[in-house]
């Protein structure tokens, strides 16, 4: 001890003899660590945030319970079991991981983005990484107030000026992503460079990006049709008019890999976890439907030798894989890609909106195109012919909300449960039954919340709808 005590007494004492013939700049150059840089460019931070987008905002654990709650999947074993039995919902670190990310990761990571390529940035001028981000903030603050209702938006992620952000309506909400998505149409047509191959989605295609800004807002506007019919109805086909105009425009993250840590989320977690199977639901509606997607997208169970979906509910554990169903290796596999919007979605989003409208000519041509472009989208390996002739089968079943929105979540599965449970909240559709309960209509707000900034944390239950689905604020 007495040794290290000296040796600490030399290097303060040679220190204090260098500082005299070194600048300031010298020192704090000595006292900066390479490994630790203090500011990012807009080129790392970029794909980093399209990564937890991708991967930890929209693919994990909010995704997973509400793939249980609009049953593409049964909790088979653990917490999702006990979620699918409607058992320990109200814990409030159940999707803690999912808030963390959104608001100390993702956001401020979009946020520097937008303030360093913008005017008077340490970047200006990078409009197009700007407009992406607009985009991308967008997205994620619906993820953030779809799963919760009111969250931190006028005062989040300003650090120490806002310790204890508000958490502000809904309604607020919806109109700053609309802003958001405005803003992004306009900064992406500026004169800017790209970000090539940093932009790990479209690669830097400004066209894309602009179709994705447009038919996120007609998501978004049709989100509202409990609120406004006619007018989101509008609003939805006036902004489809400039979105994507085919399955080669959809927005997906395709980047994934097979190393360990930059596999498919669902693939982790069915090859580390298990916690989920395919549900009876599922597999009895496209059964019901002849269609043609029902075997390449789900195996058979090794138990019985044909495709057995897990009843919601069930007590019955299958970690093991045996009794129940999975996807088939080509449905999932570690480098499937994940859609965050398509051109089926805006399609299916269409032929409602025209409904609504009493447009029935209208809604059966884009309902068509709805179906059969899912069908090819999620199974390349069914024909232009075979895809065709379902989706005039499933036409003739009549124009309704309850066809539309049944195949709408026929082709959410897997990867888009968080859109299917919006749909299912706002339109009470299609009709699923459970051995318990129907699904909650929204998740608990996070413990880290109630333990910092408990005073704004509104006081709802998981019963109580969100303010577009029943038009109340809490």
């Amino acid at each position: 001890m007495k040794t290290y005590k000296f040796l600490s007494y030399i290097l303060l004492a040679g220190l204090l003899l260098v500082t005299n013939s070194c600048s300031e700049d010298t020192l704090d150059e000595i006292d900066t660590n390479p490994n630790s840089p203090t500011d990012v460019t807009i080129n790392l931070l970029l794909p980093q945030a399209q990564v937890d987008v991708s991967f930890a905002v929209t693919n994990t654990d909010v995704a997973w319970y509400s793939s249980v709650f609009v049953q593409h999947t049964a909790g088979v074993h653990a917490q999702l079991q006990a979620a699918d039995r409607r058992s320990g919902l109200n814990d409030a670190t159940l999707v803690n991981n999912t808030w963390t990310t959104i608001y100390a990761t993702t956001l401020p990571d979009l946020n520097l983005i937008i303030e360093k390529g913008s005017e008077g940035g340490d970047e200006e001028g990078r409009w197009v990484a700007v407009g992406i981000a607009k985009i991308l903030k967008a997205y994620t603050l619906a993820i953030a107030t779809d799963t919760w209702g009111r969250v931190p938006f006028s005062e989040a992620t300003q650090g120490t000026a806002a310790r204890k952000p508000v958490f502000d309506p809904q309604e607020q909400v919806y109109a700053g992503i609309q802003q958001l998505l405005d803003e992004a149409i306009v900064d992406l047509a500026k004169e800017s460079p790209g970000p090539g191959s940093r932009d790990l989605i479209y690669g830097g295609d400004i066209e894309n990006w602009t179709k994705a800004a447009w038919s996120l807002k007609a998501r978004y506007y049709n989100r509202l049709s409990n609120i406004d019919p006619t007018g989101s109805a509008q609003d939805a086909l006036d902004a489809i008019a400039n979105g994507f105009t085919s399955s080669d425009d959809n927005l997906v993250f395709s980047s994934f890999t097979t190393d360990a840590t930059g596999q498919n989320p669902w693939y982790q977690e069915a090859a580390d976890r298990a916690h989920l199977a395919v549900s009876q639901q599922f597999v009895q509606t496209l059964q019901s439907l002849n269609d043609p997607r029902l075997p390449i997208l789900v195996d058979v169970a090794p138990e019985t030798g044909e495709i057995t979906g897990a009843p919601n509910g069930t007590q019955t554990n299958d970690q093991s894989s045996e009794k129940f169903s999975d996807p088939t290796e080509f449905a999932l596999n570690e480098t499937s890609p994940v859609q965050l919007m398509t051109y089926d979605e805006l399609k299916f989003i269409e032929a409602e909106a025209n409904l609504r409208l009493g447009n029935a000519a209208a809604a059966a041509t884009a309902f068509t195109e709805a179906v059969s472009a899912a069908v090819q989208r999620q199974t390349p390996q069914v024909s232009g012919a075979q895809a065709t002739a379902y989706a005039a089968s499933v036409v003739a079943g009549g124009i309704t909300l309850e066809n539309i929105i049944r195949q709408k979540w026929i082709s959410f599965w897997l990867f888009q449960p968080i859109e299917a449970f919006a749909d299912y909240r706002r339109t009470d559709l299609p009709a699923l039954t459970h051995l318990v309960s129907r699904a909650p209509l929204r998740f608990p707000y996070p413990q880290s919340e109630l333990d910092a900034n408990s005073a704004n944390v509104p006081n709802v239950q998981l019963t109580d709808g969100v303010w577009w689905d029943d038009g109340s604020e809490d």
